[in-house]
């Protein structure tokens, strides 16, 4: 067989909500930092791995411990050349009582964003999703327009998510035995 007449495996990417993932992880009790790189690596097997690309916002209190453990991490981030980097903003917000939150704001725009005109600039033939949203529903249509597959990659509590199973053209769980796999420190194989 001559290299032009091989199979290309399909052009995959990868697109992560950073925040929505890292509280599923919490909510179930997955207690390791999971490695990006190691995740990209595992869910592409079978792929032509593109981009990871990872959606959050700096946390709001510039002053804390865990703002400076977010900043070193996404600095981790920026030095891969495998993984970029998205970043939103939080907003603040008064509740009844006077008390002031803050709420994650772009994060799930330049996700949807991102994945429809990937497909529109044919980067890719496969779009992973791993989140638990149904704010995705439209983008993950436009996609499927363009004639690219989705797959929605769920931790189990979020396997409810009914819309986002049934739209999909694939779902794929991340149980706490493959994402161990994944873990910070451990090995590809």
């Amino acid at each position: 067989m001559t290299v032009s007449s091989a199979v290309r495996p399909p052009k995959l990417e990868i697109f992560v909500d950073g925040s929505n993932f890292n509280l599923a992880l919490m909510h179930d009790g997955f207690g390791h930092s999971v490695d990006l790189n190691l995740l990209a690596t595992r869910l592409s097997r079978e792929h032509h791995f593109v981009k990871l690309h990872y959606y959050t916002s700096p946390l709001p209190d510039a002053h804390s411990p865990a703002y400076r453990r977010q900043q070193k991490f996404f600095d981790q981030l920026r030095r891969s050349r495998r993984i970029e980097l998205v970043l939103g903003r939080h907003e603040p917000r008064w509740d009844d009582s006077g008390r002031r939150y803050h709420v994650e704001k772009e994060t799930d725009v330049n996700l949807a964003v991102d994945m429809v005109s990937g497909a529109y600039e044919d980067r890719f033939d496969v779009a992973m999703l791993v989140a638990g949203d149904t704010d995705y529903v439209r983008a993950i249509r436009a996609v499927q327009a363009r004639g690219k597959r989705v797959v929605w990659c769920h931790l189990p509590t979020q396997r409810h998510t009914h819309q986002l199973a049934q739209l999909c053209d694939e779902k794929r769980e991340l149980t706490a035995k493959f994402l161990r796999t994944c873990a910070l420190g451990a090995h590809v194989r």
